[in-house]
């Protein structure tokens, strides 16, 4: 919550969870909801785009890259 500059759907649910609790609990809440994004991203293969200004095509667009280059990195 303190490291990244940009913006994230998950840095401003946290910032909510500081403004009703504490920053620890709010710290503690944004890990694990990063773990599980990360578990899901992991099992799933699917793409984590967290901007909330992206948009689907562009969300689209990273994810082709990131193939091509998964695909390219195991020939």
């Amino acid at each position: 919550m303190t490291r990244f500059n940009g913006t994230d759907k998950v840095k401003s649910w946290g910032h909510a969870i500081a403004k009703r609790s504490c920053h620890r609990r709010a710290c503690v809440a944004v890990a694990r909801k990063l773990a599980v994004i990360m578990h899901a991203i992991w099992t799933d293969g699917t793409f984590y785009v967290g901007d909330p200004a992206a948009s689907q095509a562009d969300a689209g667009r990273r994810a082709h890259g990131k193939a091509r280059k998964l695909l390219g990195a195991h020939r």
